[in-house]
């Protein structure tokens, strides 16, 4: 299957042209929305995804107001985003549901904008996907693995899971590490990375990174290659996004083999993996300083560089079944 090409829809020359009549509306709808206390994120998604959706008229629609589309227009557009550019259910109806609130409000404004009738209300969205099975690894599991990947001498990848489940990262943020950061042993961040919503930071780490980064900065010898991470061993060049996600399906192999069981983990698993382990104390460097009862959730919020506290709250596992089997002595099964 192709890449999401929809994330780079976003083009500045062919925004100068698009249709004067829709960038106002979006312009008011825009003030709307700020107006009534729409926080910045949701402010920003809205005319991400409308902004885009202007651009396909433009290309692809002579470049009409969006208030002259057709239901079949919108058909076209929904086939696009999910046939072409391979978009998830969830982000097409995203994409669709901000068009539509984008023409109620001209709806609601008929005065300024006669028109009547918002025909993006008859195009269906697409049903919702499964939800993904997140795997939680205990701190344990965690530790096994990196000693397994140290005696295999495989020191960039213990690197790379120790930093993941240190800075609860994500996988675009472990991709822009430099090396020059474990240089001394004395700090406990990164380079500034860029996250998503443009948000700059470091990353922190303790001291199963600075073991591992040690050992694989050594192994590693000299090079001009500024990243933390990198392929070839004559030749070497700077690894990609791509390569950090295959060597977690390695590590992946490895953890099955000292389980015995294959448990289908990848990086963002490590990122629910790390906070859970944050909040509930297992993890080690709670451990060290004697955080039993773990991190509360405003601390983790930082840590996970989340903007709201309930995207940190549905990153930990939900231990309902637990409780009640804690109360009333029973097993409930699953």
């Amino acid at each position: 299957m192709s890449k999401n090409v929809y994330n780079n829809f976003f083009d500045p020359e062919i925004w100068k042209i698009v249709n004067l009549d829709s960038k106002e509306l979006l312009d008011d709808f825009l003030l709307e929305l700020k107006q009534n206390k729409k926080s910045s994120g949701t402010i920003y998604q809205y005319s991400s995804d409308i902004r885009g959706t202007l651009i396909y008229i433009a290309k692809n629609l002579d470049n009409k107001s969006i208030l002259d589309l057709t239901k079949k227009d919108f058909r076209r557009y929904s086939l696009y985003l999910s046939e072409e550019c391979h978009v998830s259910n969830a982000r097409h109806n995203r994409i669709l549901s901000a068009i539509r609130s984008l023409l109620t409000f001209a709806e609601e404004n008929d005065d300024d904008y006669e028109y009547e009738t918002n025909v993006a209300k008859k195009v269906r969205g697409l049903p919702k996907e499964s939800v993904r099975e997140i795997y939680f690894l205990t701190d344990e599991q965690i530790q096994k693995l990196k000693d397994e990947l140290i005696k295999r001498e495989e020191y960039q990848k213990a690197t790379l899971l120790c930093l993941a489940y240190d800075s609860c990262a994500r996988k675009a943020e472990l991709a822009q590490v430099e090396k020059f950061s474990f240089y001394d042993t004395n700090k406990n961040n990164t380079n500034k990375v860029t996250g998503k919503r443009r948000k700059i930071f470091s990353l922190i780490y303790f001291d199963w990174t600075k073991e591992c980064a040690k050992l694989w900065i050594d192994q590693r010898g000299e090079d001009e290659i500024n990243s933390l991470w990198a392929i070839g061993v004559t030749s070497k060049k700077k690894a990609t996004k791509e390569n950090l996600y295959n060597w977690f399906l390695i590590m992946r192999d490895v953890l099955a083999e000292i389980e015995g069981k294959t448990i289908e983990f990848n990086v963002h698993s490590l990122r629910h993996s790390s906070l859970q382990n944050y909040s509930d104390g297992s993890h080690y460097i709670c451990k060290k300083l004697g955080m039993i009862n773990g991190f509360p959730l405003e601390k983790l919020k930082l840590l996970a560089n989340h903007s709201d506290i309930s995207t940190t709250s549905n990153y930990l596992k939900d231990n309902s079944i637990d409780e009640l089997e804690e109360m009333f002595k029973i097993e409930i099964e699953n």
